[in-house]
């Protein structure tokens, strides 16, 4: 049995492909997935980021829904290592009420405190027609003017 820690060891991208695969394998046994969201402590962090993102990709919607803020946070920056897989995962992600809930929030924080990169990449989610009906007017109108227009504001 592998500890949290071992397991992030071996998560580091500094690591061997093989060593980081096993990290990945062992990391998706883990049943409190949130310690994979963007872990920020002095010895893991965003050498770790696209390994977590790998192992939370592979989390079936049941679980996800759970961390729907985390995972929209993630898209703050599509630079940031895993953001991307994260970004795919969500265009296929199925809707529903906590979903869809927290999506509206994180569109009005991030329009209410100027974040428009992060707009940007949240309208990305358009791409999710269950998501897109669901979407309010106002926020799929705001959603629309900056789908595939990143840093033209």
């Amino acid at each position: 049995m592998y500890s949290i820690d071992e397991i992030m060891d071996m998560l580091d991208s500094a690591n061997p492909i093989s060593i980081q695969e096993i990290g990945i394998e062992l990391g998706k046994k883990i049943e409190s997935i949130n310690v994979f969201f963007q872990p920020a402590n002095p010895k893991h962090v965003k050498n770790v980021w696209g390994n977590c993102a790998k192992i939370l990709v592979s989390k079936p919607d049941d679980i996800l829904v759970t961390y729907s803020k985390q995972l929209l946070e993630w898209l703050q920056d599509l630079n940031w290592p895993g953001a991307l897989m994260i970004l795919d995962r969500l265009k296929v992600f199925s809707s529903n009420e906590i979903f869809l809930y927290v999506f509206k929030k994180c569109v009005e924080q991030a329009v209410a405190c100027g974040e428009n990169m992060w707009l940007d990449y949240l309208s990305e989610l358009l791409e999710n027609e269950n998501l897109k009906e669901e979407l309010p007017h106002d926020i799929l109108k705001e959603l629309e003017k900056r789908y595939r227009n990143w840093g033209k504001w």
